[in-house]
């Protein structure tokens, strides 16, 4: 789904990393083999890494697998959303940013809640993404 909404754009790049790595996935594994990968493709490229994640979840980032690494492999981006409001994340000042956006409130678990009630996501979702949800009757 993630190839299917971002295919218009060439911006973007899909990656595997997840999905090809054995057992459970943590944030701080997806990085260091991001930034590995990368590295052995650009060597001797400057490159500023960044994480973007809910702002929800940034309030949680102290639980995380491997904190401090995931602080020291990124620059972590808080995106606020409607509804959540930010509690002290408890990190370097330095090594967070909050970034608002536009209230959109769509959320993952909404969209797939819907697609199991049968309820349309369309303009939740790329129309793509609509569409494969659909076809392939995902989340019922």
């Amino acid at each position: 789904m993630t190839v299917l909404a971002t295919s218009t754009d060439g911006r973007f790049d899909v990656t595997r990393v997840d999905i090809d790595r054995d057992g459970p996935t943590y944030t701080v594994d997806t990085l260091r083999d991001l930034r590995a990968q990368y590295e052995l493709n650009f060597p001797n490229a400057e490159t500023e890494w960044f994480f973007i994640t809910g702002a929800d979840a940034l309030a949680d980032i102290m639980e995380w697998r491997g904190p401090q690494e995931v602080i020291a492999l990124a620059h972590i981006i808080g995106v606020t959303r409607p509804g959540h409001e930010l509690r002290d994340p408890d990190l370097p000042a330095d090594s967070w940013t909050l970034l608002e956006i536009p209230a959109l409130a769509i959320s993952s678990t909404n969209v797939r809640a819907r697609a199991g009630r049968g309820e349309p996501v369309n303009y939740l979702v790329p129309e793509s993404v609509a569409n494969f949800i659909a076809k392939r009757k995902l989340y019922q």
